[in-house]
């Protein structure tokens, strides 16, 4: 029997994870790798596409779960899909609806494996070199693809208005940001939040855990049985966490893991 037998532990990945360089410290990967040998359960939950995590996928323990896309996307440690949750067909006049009242707004489109720009911004350049990752151009999007989420972006104060302006038609939806220039939608069903419900009930675990820092982890952080912060964490987060642990540069998740085994009292 090990220490954390029937534990789950759910990490976002960038300003979590991975440090401000997107690197995995070597402490966090210790961690990590004493967690699972320990009978621990390691999530990957993230809002990137699996083409942009695989450099990561390749040093983190391969027996690890994946949540991609902000819940649309779930995957076991065989690469076997174990919910895929893609945007309907009427995504597009919520798309159309942005480009027509915002078009200094860019628009990304997200497939397994390809994200399609559909409309270019200056974040949406800053973004593909954040991710390293070289976006697709939409003219090659083909119907049929399936999409799982769309990334709008812009500046903040603009997104904010994009929000009130088409409340109506984003309330189908689930409408998160990982970062202040993101405005990522997918359908209500596809968030963290509800694919650790989904895990929770295929895998019968005693107890979940989470740690993120953005917006797009707020429905994990919530329905986790105990959740994390890193102190480099937006407000929100800070406030619905259980607990604050050092910040993305300094370890968090290793803190969090330690922090679950003081909980355990072993």
């Amino acid at each position: 029997m090990g220490k954390f037998d029937g534990v789950l532990l759910m990490s976002d990945m960038d300003g979590t994870l991975l440090d401000n360089k997107k690197g995995i410290s070597a402490g966090n990967l210790r961690a990590i790798q004493n967690f699972i040998s320990e009978g621990g359960l390691f999530c990957m939950a993230t809002g990137r596409p699996p083409m942009t995590t695989t450099e990561f996928e390749a040093i983190l323990p391969p027996e690890m779960l994946r949540v991609y896309l902000n819940g649309a996307l779930l995957r076991d440690a065989n690469g076997n899909t174990i919910e895929k949750i893609t945007l309907r067909e009427d995504i597009w006049d919520l798309v159309k609806e942005i480009e027509t009242k915002f078009p200094q707004v860019g628009c990304e489109m997200f497939a397994a494996d390809a994200v399609y720009l559909y409309r270019s911004s200056p974040q949406s350049m800053q973004h593909q070199q954040m991710a390293e990752c070289e976006f697709s151009d939409f003219s090659t999007y083909r119907d049929g693809i399936s999409l799982y989420k769309a990334n709008f972006t812009g500046k903040p104060k603009v997104l904010k208005q994009v929000r009130e302006s088409c409340a109506e038609r984003l309330q189908r939806y689930t409408a998160v940001s990982s970062a202040s220039v993101f405005l990522e939608v997918t359908e209500p069903e596809a968030d963290k939040g509800k694919a650790l419900q989904t895990l929770r009930k295929q895998l019968g675990v005693k107890m979940i855990c989470a740690i993120g820092d953005s917006g797009n982890d707020l429905g994990m952080i919530q329905q986790a049985d105990f959740s994390f912060a890193p102190k480099n964490a937006e407000k929100q987060i800070l406030q619905a966490a259980s607990c604050v642990v050092r910040a993305n540069t300094h370890d968090a998740v290793a803190d969090a893991i330690d922090k679950i085994q003081q909980r355990l009292g072993c």
